[in-house]
């Protein structure tokens, strides 16, 4: 799971409160800063939130960063390598 940002969601934790923190906490900065959560355990019944945590993110912008974009570009082109052999691993 790896040593970095964790999250771990309860089933009778509020719904709506934690996936919108779950997105904010994940995206928010474009997911570049150090307390970006990077691995969410859903425990119990959460798990059927996952649908709509795709959802939701499927829905944040995707922008050049100076139209208020919720996600906008890397910071350099060392990190944009590192997120597409991520992105490449997982597929």
């Amino acid at each position: 799971m790896g040593a970095k940002n964790h999250a771990i969601v309860m089933p009778d934790a509020d719904k709506e409160d934690t996936i919108n923190a779950i997105i904010g906490a994940c995206f928010g900065s474009t997911g570049q800063r150090c307390m970006a959560i990077a691995v969410v355990v859903m425990v119990g019944d959460s798990v059927e939130w996952i649908p709509e945590i795709v959802e939701r993110t499927k829905g944040l912008s995707v922008g050049a960063g100076v139209d208020n974009a919720d996600i906008a570009p890397l910071n350099n082109p060392e990190h944009l390598a590192k997120v597409e052999r991520l992105i490449e691993d997982g597929a």
